[in-house]
């Protein structure tokens, strides 16, 4: 994130926690309160970043994904009681469905950014993170023209 906006780019933050003081201080940093594994928060978080990313004049850059938990458990454990599947599926929320809303709702509007220059016209990024590699969770960049 300290590289985005070392390049002077404007970083929307969708996350359940809020993100230190240092970096929602920014006028470059914008954040909104989500919940990735509930759709209706993701869809409003994705326009809201879209309405202030043309509040601020800078074309959309992309999508990096760094939501994500770990489910540490056996499928059976040592009592012989099997895996929660209500965690099981907590991870499958936050881990793929999430991250895929997260992604489709973003491309639709990632799809009309101008093309680049040059040969393959790229309109954005979008970058999957593994959790444990995240430092700093944030899901959505975009980038000054």
């Amino acid at each position: 994130m300290h590289d985005l906006l070392a390049k002077n780019a404007y970083v929307s933050i969708l996350d359940r926690s809020t993100p230190p003081d240092e970096l929602i201080s920014s006028k470059n940093v914008k954040f909104f309160k989500t919940d990735i594994a509930a759709l209706a928060q993701v869809v409003s978080a994705v326009n809201n970043t879209v309405e202030w990313a043309s509040s601020t004049g800078a074309p959309l850059g992309g999508v990096i994904n760094c939501a994500g938990v770990g489910t540490a458990a056996k499928i059976i454990d040592a009592h012989g009681k099997p895996h929660s599947l209500d965690l099981w599926e907590f991870a499958i929320a936050v881990n793929l469905t999430g991250s895929f809303n997260l992604t489709r709702l973003v491309l639709e509007h990632l799809v009309k950014v101008e093309p680049e220059a040059g040969r393959d016209g790229e309109r954005g990024v979008v970058i999957f993170v593994a959790s444990a590699a995240a430092v700093g969770s944030f899901n959505q960049c975009s980038l000054k023209g």
